[in-house]
């Protein structure tokens, strides 16, 4: 949205979930977009604003009925309050005029479902996001930026035994959990809870390898790989699982794809490897300068473009 409005666009953000019963404030607008908002509240302020010919535009990045039974997100969806919030999500899904996802796979799902129309609008990093000038940290600190819900991921894919294994076999190395607590019994090991996305640079600049595990389930096929963009941005070369939009990247983008069983050897060889690191640093950093919002405006301006189109035929 800030990519828009520097390009002389008229953009107003609500962050709020309390959608009111008000439409007037936006009733002037070509298009509304409505992030993960379902609720009947915001479907009702979806069809008073088409009515009025203001296209609605739904925004979702990840398919929460797939989640497994015993994941985060599966436990949170069970239960009457759950299938109430997987229905609205169906019900908006087929309301708006368009929905726009991150990847191609959560495309087909939509389309599947029911969806009138969707497009695939990429997560993109904002010009902010870049290395700050920062000390360098004593040893080798390996990191990993997830919510606490990729515990999962981090249990199903045995990654504590690597990871305990990792700091007895190197005493200069040092595991950072960023968002993510993994509750890790060892001094060098670090747990800093994540408070703002503009904090983000900063913690991962204090990595020297960062990490992208995901069990290979049908809720992770549909994320996207921005996180894989933030590490490049920041000059990290990743280790990361092949699933998903992941699965077609590699040393170009600043990082190397790791098999399940081979999370130890991977971590062993680019712990042991500066020059390997460095090289993987440089090409992730010229990947993340095309990844930035505002060199993909045209195609935020087609999208919203296409939507208001869709609404007045």
């Amino acid at each position: 949205m800030q990519a828009l409005a520097l390009q002389g666009h008229r953009v107003h953000v609500e962050e709020r979930n309390d959608v009111g019963s008000d439409p007037t404030p936006l009733l002037g607008s070509d298009a509304v977009q409505f992030f993960r908002l379902c609720h009947q509240p915001a479907r009702r302020l979806a069809r008073q604003l088409q009515a009025a010919g203001v296209a609605v535009v739904w925004d979702n990045d990840f398919d929460a009925s797939s989640a497994p039974a015993d994941h985060p997100v599966g436990v949170a969806t069970r239960g009457m309050a759950g299938q109430r919030w997987q229905s609205d999500q169906q019900a908006m899904m087929r309301l708006a005029d368009l929905v726009t996802v991150p990847t191609e796979e959560l495309a087909e799902r939509y389309l599947a479902a029911g969806a009138r129309d969707v497009e695939i609008v990429e997560n993109l990093l904002p010009p902010t996001f870049t290395r700050p000038r920062t000390l360098p940290e004593r040893g080798l600190t390996v990191g990993w930026a997830a919510m606490q819900e990729h515990a999962w991921d981090f249990e199903q894919l045995g990654l504590r035994e690597v990871f305990a294994r990792l700091l007895e076999q190197h005493l200069h190395v040092r595991l950072l959990g960023i968002g993510l607590d993994m509750e890790i019994a060892s001094s060098r090991y670090e747990h800093v809870p994540w408070t703002a996305y503009d904090s983000l640079p900063g913690l991962l600049a204090r990595c020297d390898i960062a990490l992208a595990p995901l069990a290979d389930v049908p809720f992770n096929r549909t994320r996207s790989n921005v996180k894989l963009k933030e590490y490049a941005a920041v000059g990290v070369p990743w280790l990361a699982s092949p699933v998903g939009d992941y699965a077609w990247m590699g040393e170009e983008q600043g990082g190397e794809l790791v098999a399940d069983g081979d999370w130890r050897s991977a971590l062993q060889t680019l712990v042991l490897s500066e020059e390997k690191r460095q090289r993987l640093s440089v090409a992730g950093r010229r990947w993340a300068a095309g990844e930035v919002v505002l060199d993909h405006v045209e195609d935020l301006e087609q999208m919203f473009g296409h939507a208001t189109e869709l609404a007045r035929s």
